[in-house]
């Protein structure tokens, strides 16, 4: 098996650097490129926009409401070699239509797996939400090439993604993870002040032992509740699927 490799020779990282104060950060090692994968529409005040014709500058929705600028967006290329398979950590997982709430998201939408959704008043990763019927890992048929894009704005904010809450690019991440730092450098130099506080707790619950016992927490509920937020969320979204594929 060939591992799938960034075109400007960069070890994989995440494109965020904020710990989710739950023991696990999410810094620049660890697994695939976040964000938005090639073909996401954003909000904007004009209607929804294919992030790949979004530019500096340009205004969005975020989830309070208010319209705010693009400071930058970072674009990410993976390729994967003839022979070879796209790893987990940079594998996109898709959530499809309406797995979150009615029409929400509003079409299938790909993430990366640690791009985080706001739920709950929570930021938790995608990637620990997999339930192998709403939200599954799927790369794009046939696809050698893997384009991601994240969109910062002046502050930590959330953007309507598909019509789903989703975070930006949080300030301390390591841009060199992007094909296109040297753009930043040139605007902003080595910038890193603005946005230094997230915009809301964050939950990452991908790891074998995290899932087991959230689900134990769950299976117990009927008699002791001890589900967390997190575990609600899940339990949730893993109703909903049941219903959805009922229908």
């Amino acid at each position: 098996m060939k591992p799938a490799h960034a075109k400007n020779g960069h070890g994989h990282g995440h494109g965020h650097g904020h710990g989710n104060g739950h023991g696990s950060g999410r810094g620049g090692g660890g697994g695939g490129a976040n964000c938005y994968l090639c073909g996401t529409v954003i909000r904007t005040p004009d209607g929804e926009r294919e992030i790949t014709d979004l530019r500096i500058g340009d205004l969005v929705v975020t989830y309070s409401g208010a319209i705010k600028p693009i400071k930058w967006i970072g674009r990410r290329r993976l390729l994967r070699e003839a022979t070879g398979v796209w790893p987990n950590a940079v594998t996109p997982i898709k959530v499809t239509r309406s797995a979150l709430g009615v029409d929400t998201p509003q079409s299938d939408l790909f993430l990366s797996p640690g791009h985080a959704l706001y739920l709950d008043g929570l930021l938790i990763t995608v990637g620990s939400l997999v339930n192998g019927r709403t939200i599954v890992r799927q790369a794009p048929d046939q696809a050698d090439a893997l384009d991601y894009f994240q969109i910062e704005l002046c502050d930590h904010d959330i953007l309507y993604a598909n019509g789903a809450a989703t975070e930006t690019l949080f300030a301390v991440c390591d841009r060199r993870l992007f094909d296109n730092q040297v753009e930043h450098e040139a605007l902003y130099g080595s910038q890193t002040m603005a946005g230094l506080i997230p915009f809301a707790p964050e939950i990452r619950e991908d790891g074998g032992r995290r899932q087991l016992r959230s689900r134990l927490r769950s299976a117990f509920s009927p008699w002791i509740d001890t589900r967390r937020p997190f575990d609600l969320v899940r339990d949730r979204i893993e109703e909903r699927a049941e219903m959805l594929m009922a229908a």
